[in-house]
């Protein structure tokens, strides 16, 4: 019997199944009881679980924090490690973000690519297996998490307060091909500076993970003048522009970029940099403000790697340091930027943080560390990542593939001799994080008969 053909019958319950998954809006909320991320996430773990379920799987949910997927039996385990919570929608969608919409072939909706898809794609390539009776050695346990995009808590819930025991070896399919051997180390946070404007408000990105595409900064009248008059000369000859008008007395600057994950902040136009940049070409007498925008200014610019702030690093494994400036508010009297910084497998994350904080420390600005992570580094030359190469080649015929680094904080970080395997092929548009996030119906197939014959290879 021939897998790799036995596995695309799957793929009508596929798109069917990630519909209804991409029609729960599974961004992080507020607690209520026995949600602790939200109704959305938890909705989304549920559906998933009852899925699984339905195709015969044993399932089992931990109080909505994270749920597991079992297949077959044996002593050691292969884990399948993903997630069903995903970033805010933002805006700009030519399609409603929420819907599973199909349009000349392609999906649309937030989580298809990251991370709804290709888990989708992973529990019936389990489930091809299944049918099929296919001997294996180790048991098959797919993982589910409904925290991932931002603090974890849903790993930490399982592998920390529940002591669950980890995989034997395993893969998270929520990065790109043909594997991911390096992770850049995290650690993002929020610089914070006392103002005592008023009339000052500003509004930047949704999330703290992403380059933002739009950043809206409310000013006093006074400034009115030198905001129209100087808007034109910071626009000319730039794609992303600035605009402003008058709203309940007050003027409104609109600065719009291009979104981008914070992995990859060169892919995207940073509208928040910018607009600090224009801020502090006018030399405003605003408290907080002013120092904020001269920091930019003088260390930022329109920078993603560090170098005009001294913190530049780059190693050969995971190549450049970079810093991504993603969200901003004013909350209890004090301006808040967000930086997310990812920074090399072989670099010192707490000597760069420590530059970081002796850096903000001469403008007067604090930090409040939000997150943590430390690098990802497992050698190309390890069986898994060879393993999982070989594959990806096999399946898809191309034979000069290499195992890549990434910026990108997955899963693998948080489970032992794990590496993301997936599921962007080559050639297809990243639109993780940003709008018209969208699956390729195409490439549906592919990926079943990558997923296959990888839980084949790994477990038999």
């Amino acid at each position: 019997m021939n897998i790799q053909n036995e596995v695309l019958k799957y793929k009508n319950n596929v798109i069917s199944s990630l519909q209804e998954s991409i029609q729960i809006k599974s961004v992080e909320e507020e607690a209520k009881p026995g949600m602790p991320f939200g109704e959305g996430p938890a909705k989304a773990l549920e559906h998933f679980l009852g899925v699984a379920k339905n195709l015969g799987f044993k399932t089992e949910n931990f109080d909505n924090y994270v749920g597991h997927i079992d297949f077959g039996q044996g002593e050691e385990t292969l884990g399948i490690v993903g997630h069903v919570d995903v970033v805010p929608e933002g805006t700009g969608w030519d399609y409603p973000p929420f819907s599973g919409k199909i349009v000349d072939n392609k999906m649309y909706g937030r989580g298809t690519l990251d991370d709804k898809g290709p888990l989708m794609v992973c529990l019936y390539a389990m489930k091809a297996l299944k049918d099929m009776n296919i001997p294996l050695k180790k048991k098959v346990r797919m993982i589910v998490g409904a925290n991932e995009e931002t603090n974890w808590g849903c790993m930490k819930h399982y592998f920390g307060k529940l002591n669950m025991p980890q995989p034997t070896l395993a893969f998270t399919p929520d990065s790109e091909f043909p594997v991911t051997f390096a992770e850049k180390g995290i650690f993002r946070g929020l610089i914070k500076i006392k103002t005592d404007c008023k009339d000052l408000d500003i509004l930047g990105g949704k999330v703290l993970n992403a380059v933002p595409e739009k950043a809206v900064l409310t000013l006093p009248i006074s400034t009115k003048e030198i905001i129209n008059k100087n808007i034109p000369v910071f626009n000319e000859g730039k794609e992303y522009k600035l605009s402003a008008e008058v709203i309940d007395n007050k003027v409104v600057v609109t600065s719009m970029g291009k979104a981008a994950h914070a992995a990859h902040p060169h892919l995207g136009y940073n509208s928040l940099t910018a607009l600090m940049l224009f801020i502090h070409s006018l030399d405003l007498d605003i408290t907080g403000l002013n120092t904020m925008a001269k920091f930019f200014a003088e260390n930022i610019k329109m920078e993603f790697n560090g170098k005009s702030a001294g913190l530049f690093y780059e190693d050969e494994p995971s190549g450049e340091i970079s810093m991504c400036y993603g969200k901003a508010f004013i909350e209890n009297g004090y301006m808040n930027i967000s930086l997310d910084t990812r920074y090399p497998v072989t670099a010192n994350g707490e000597e760069i943080k420590n530059k970081v904080l002796t850096l903000l420390e001469k403008y007067g600005m604090d930090f409040s560390v939000l997150k943590e992570e430390k690098p990802l580094y497992v050698r190309k030359d390890d069986p898994l990542v060879q393993t999982l190469t070989e594959v990806y080649s096999r399946v898809t015929g191309d034979t000069d593939c290499a195992p890549l680094a990434s910026g990108g904080g997955t899963y693998a970080k948080a489970v032992k001799n794990c590496v993301a395997f997936g599921a962007l092929l080559k050639g297809t548009p990243d639109t993780m994080h940003q709008k018209n996030e969208c699956i390729d119906l195409d490439t549906i197939d592919t990926l079943l008969q990558i997923y296959v014959e990888a839980i084949y290879k790994l477990a038999k």
